[in-house]
């Protein structure tokens, strides 16, 4: 293959995810909502594997193409060296108007910046998470509800919500156990319980943060929109199977009936609430057969193609440096 034809054909596995992907996740849906953790995966796999393959394209045609040099030359031997010790291919180069180093530093410089605005995502997340936390402690009380230990809350508004486990963990208005049967108040419980049992907390910070300054690629916001509709069905999968679909559906559309309080519209740092009246269809009549299986074949292919080029570029550089480029 051509330098002439590699080039596009990166370009295009990196663009094909990126406009085509919302469209590809929502046909894949039927399949995905019957595998919700392994959806959670593919979808968190894709935003990390496709940030690397983009930062992978400068490195991976750094061993394609030489071009002026622009450092010193002691440098310019040092990289030379560097570029040959990693290049798995040994392919011949073809000489441009580029200088190499250039191909290296763009991706390096980007990288650093995305990792300083996920840092400071991390850092704000945090922050929101705390202030979160320390609102509920002061208003609850620590109980034990059906064998879950619960921060209860005198709120005159049926919710029940999940906070990370360092955080508070599952918070339950008093409302909520007024107006739900013991039964439905289990599943609720138990729905919670997953949450912070598969790490979803974890898992939805992660792309939330990942994905910050790059929302405006399509794909990320359709994976954050997605991941937590996947999250809600792993953990009402979870509560099901401890108490029964007729109990939770029940809690559901009981919960849906009051809504979210207004009044905390405000707390969003990090928590997953238990409300959902649109999940009903699913728990009653989870879908069948085999529609949305091509779509979740072609997005576990291109997390696997995304992946394997990731690791193709990165791994031989990490080794050339760490043995020293010899």
């Amino acid at each position: 293959m051509t330098v002439q034809l590699l080039v596009p054909v990166l370009l295009l596995g990196l663009l094909l995810p990126a406009v085509v992907g919302p469209r590809v996740l929502r046909s894949a849906a039927p399949v995905l909502s019957r595998f919700p953790r392994v959806a959670i995966w593919l979808l968190t796999g894709g935003v990390v594997f496709w940030v690397l393959a983009a930062l992978s394209i400068g490195p991976l045609l750094a061993w394609l193409v030489t071009g002026p040099q622009v450092l010193p030359t002691g440098a310019t031997e040092v990289c030379s060296r560097c570029l040959a010790a990693s290049d798995p291919f040994g392919l011949d180069r073809v000489d441009t108007a580029i200088p190499v180093v250039l191909l290296l530093t763009v991706p390096l410089a980007a990288a650093v910046a995305q990792a300083a605005r996920v840092v400071g995502a991390m850092a704000h997340r945090r922050r929101e998470t705390r202030r979160t936390a320390a609102r509920w402690r002061g208003a609850g009380r620590s109980v034990d509800l059906h064998g879950y230990h619960v921060q209860l809350v005198d709120d005159r508004h049926p919710f029940a919500m999940a906070l990370p486990s360092r955080s508070g963990g599952v918070i339950v208005s008093t409302a909520a156990v007024e107006v739900l049967a013991e039964r439905e108040l289990e599943a609720v419980l138990a729905h919670e319980s997953a949450h912070l049992r598969q790490g979803h907390h974890a898992l939805a910070a992660a792309v939330s943060t990942l994905t910050t300054g790059l929302r405006w690629v399509p794909l990320f916001a359709a994976v954050e929109a997605a991941l937590g509709h996947y999250l809600e069905i792993a953990a009402d999968d979870a509560a099901r199977r401890a108490v029964g679909t007729p109990a939770l559906a029940s809690a559901l559309l009981t919960l849906g009936q009051y809504g979210r309080p207004r009044e905390h519209q405000e707390d969003s740092g990090g928590v997953l609430h238990a409300l959902g009246p649109d999940r009903i269809r699913h728990l009653v009549q989870p879908a069948s057969g085999t529609r949305g299986l091509t779509a979740a074949v072609a997005s576990a292919c291109c997390l696997t193609a995304l992946a394997v080029l990731a690791v193709m570029v990165h791994v031989p550089y990490l080794v050339a440096v760490a043995t020293g480029c010899f």
